[in-house]
């Protein structure tokens, strides 16, 4: 990455050295491993640095084309993919899901759970591609101490693990339409499994498999040839070690590049792994989603 001076992208360098400290602190406080700043103004960079360790017990210090699982920074470039198919008409904001994915026409929505069981009623309209991209769809993630759609969903995940360990996309959407919307679709906003829907309506629609798709019309015109849904042999060195919050204060590991998931093919293909920093030639909306997942 070719850095300028501060001054030629109208940065005081002064300002932006106050970054490397504060950055350093943290990892002098033991609250980060490590991590990488980078600031660009009009396809230029002033300021870009490297702080900490990628892996502690190694002594291996951050790299600047280290690797990192952006999880939910996925759901942007999902939502990009699909609008792309919206730009040459392939589909329309409200239609129903059902078109595409008929198992969503037998959805039903929870409404109370009784000593008899659990209460379950029609959708009062189907759920909609644009329920799907705003969150609004009545789909959520599971949660074993959450509402009680959550401990459905979180449930039912376990019981499936045992028995599918790596479900694909299309697997999932069976299993996933036989529990409960939280809510009546469009009646409210649920962080939640939306954007994993909407991966295996880019396969439906695209007629190509989800992982494929953002290769051939994200990743690779915008250069971002490490970003995947897993890390190959030959770039398992670049993985940062991810850490987490220790319950003795401090930091552990959480997955290893040795161990992770990440470090072999997947066929749920969910959250994905990118390098930093992204390329000069991605896309404004996708370069920030990727800096700040890191």
């Amino acid at each position: 990455m070719n850095t300028i001076a501060p001054e030629e992208a109208g940065f005081s360098p002064a300002r932006l050295d106050r970054i490397g400290r504060v950055m350093q602190s943290y990892v002098d406080k033991g609250k980060l491993a490590g991590l990488i700043t980078l600031i660009a103004r009009r396809g230029r960079v002033p300021h870009f640095e490297c702080f900490g360790m990628m892996d502690i017990k190694a002594n291996k210090p951050m790299q600047s084309d280290a690797i990192f699982r952006i999880y939910s920074m996925t759901k942007p470039i999902t939502s990009v993919a699909l609008m792309m198919l919206y730009e040459k008409a392939r589909f329309q904001l409200d239609e129903p899901v059902s078109g595409f994915i008929p198992a969503f026409k037998d959805v039903r929505v929870f409404v109370d759970a009784t000593e008899s069981g659990v209460e379950l009623a029609k959708p009062e309209r189907e759920v909609t591609i644009r329920d799907l991209l705003t969150h609004t769809s009545g789909l959520v993630y599971g949660n074993p101490n959450g509402s009680p759609v959550e401990a459905m969903v979180w449930q039912a995940d376990r019981e499936t693990e045992k028995i599918v360990p790596d479900e694909t996309l299309e697997e999932w959407i069976q299993r996933l339409v036989k529990l409960p919307l939280a809510h009546q679709p469009g009646s409210r906003w649920h962080y939640g499994l939306s954007t994993d829907v909407l991966g295996y309506l880019i396969e439906v629609i695209s007629g190509l498999a989800f992982d494929e798709f953002l290769k051939q019309r994200i990743f690779m015109p915008l250069g971002m040839d490490d970003t995947s849904f897993h890390v190959p042999p030959e770039k398992i060195d670049r993985l940062a070690t991810m850490y987490g919050p220790a319950e003795d204060g401090g930091i552990q590991v959480v997955d290893a590049p040795a161990t992770s998931e990440y470090s072999k093919p997947k066929r749920f293909l969910r959250a994905v792994v990118d390098s930093f920093p992204p390329p000069p030639t991605m896309c404004g909306l996708l370069r920030c989603c990727l800096m700040t997942a890191n």
